[in-house]
C-alpha cells in the first residue's frame, strides 16, 4: 500500500506524518506574476486586519535534527507568549520522525494543546523521515499533501480571522530541484491560484529557477530570503490575490526563525 501520510492518535490531537548573523541578508523582493495583468499589482497601503504571520524555524543549513541540541519547551514559550496578530502556524524544519522514538511534539502538545501535522521532506530512510513539524493553534478543517516523484508537499486548511473568516490552505514544501517545483504545480496548480500559500524552504542552487518559473509558467508571486552563508533560503509563493508583506529573522533562545507576512489584498 502506498503511504503519503503516517497517522498516529495523541491526547488532544491528531499527529499526521505525511537570524541570518554574520552577511547582509539576500533577499528576493517580493514581485507580481509574470502575465503582464497591471490590475493584479497590489496597493503600496497595507490593509492590517487582511494580513497574517507564519513562523518558520530553522537554521537555513539543513545540519540535522532540530530538536537535538534545542529544547521543545522553548518552542512551547514562543508559542504561549505571542501576542496581537498570533502567527497562524509555526513550523519547525527537521523535526524528523523516528520509528520507536516519541517526537519532540508530543510533549508540546499535552502541554499547550496545539493541532499538528508532519510534513514528509523526502523518503523514508530506514527508519527516520526528514520533515517540518506544523502547528497551530486553529481547528484544521482539512489535511492535504502531494508525494510523487521526489516532491512531498503537505498543508493544511484553516479559517484565518482576517477582516472575515477565510480559509487558506498553507503549506510546506523543501525544493532541492526545479523538477520537484514542477510536480508541485501540475499536482496542485488550481489550488495554489486559488487559496494555497506555500511557506517553504529552496536550496540556494536552485532558487533563482525555481523563483522564475514560479513567476513566469505558474503566474504566483514569490520571494526568498536567506545569506550567502546559508545552504537554503526561506521560500513564500502565494496566489495573485495575495503578496508577501515582509520576511524578518529572530531567535528564541537559540531557535532561530522567520517571520513571514502575508496579506489578502483582493
Amino acid at each position: 500500500m502506498k503511504r503519503i501520510i503516517k497517522i498516529m492518535a495523541l491526547a488532544p490531537v491528531m499527529f499526521l506524518l505525511n537570524s541570518c548573523e554574520g552577511t547582509e541578508p539576500d533577499k528576493t523582493t517580493p514581485s507580481a506574476p509574470d502575465n503582464g495583468s497591471e490590475e493584479l499589482t497590489p496597493p503600496e497601503e497595507i490593509k492590517s486586519s487582511n494580513v497574517f504571520v507564519v513562523d518558520m524555524f530553522s537554521t537555513l543549513q539543513d545540519e540535522g535534527e532540530f530538536f537535538s541540541i534545542r529544547s521543545v519547551d522553548s518552542a512551547a514559550q514562543h508559542i504561549s507568549s505571542q501576542s496581537g496578530k498570533k502567527p497562524l502556524v509555526y513550523m519547525f524544519d527537521r523535526a524528523d520522525f523516528t520509528v520507536g522514538k516519541s517526537h519532540p511534539f508530543n510533549k508540546l502538545s499535552y502541554s499547550i494543546n496545539i493541532y499538528q501535522l508532519f510534513a514528509q521532506q523526502e523518503a523514508t530512510r530506514e527508519t527516520t523521515t526528514k520533515g517540518t513539524a506544523m502547528a497551530t493553534l486553529y481547528p484544521i478543517n482539512v489535511y492535504d499533501g502531494i508525494a510523487q516523484e521526489g516532491a512531498y508537499m503537505s498543508g493544511l486548511t484553516i479559517s484565518a480571522p482576517l477582516s472575515t473568516s477565510t480559509p487558506i490552505c498553507i503549506y510546506t514544501t523543501k525544493i532541492s530541484s526545479l523538477d520537484q517545483m514542477k510536480q508541485i504545480y501540475q499536482s496542485r496548480s488550481k489550488k495554489l491560484l486559488d487559496n494555497g500559500v506555500i511557506v517553504g524552504l529552496v536550496d540556494n542552487s536552485v532558487k533563482a529557477d525555481v523563483v522564475k518559473y514560479t513567476q513566469q509558467t505558474m503566474s504566483l508571486r514569490a520571494a526568498t530570503y536567506g545569506s550567502g552563508d546559508t545552504k537554503l533560503d526561506v521560500l513564500v509563493v502565494v496566489p495573485p490575490a495575495y503578496v508577501c508583506r515582509g520576511i524578518e529573522s529572530g531567535k528564541t533562545v537559540n531557535l532561530p526563525y522567520y517571520r513571514v507576512k502575508i496579506e489578502k489584498w483582493m
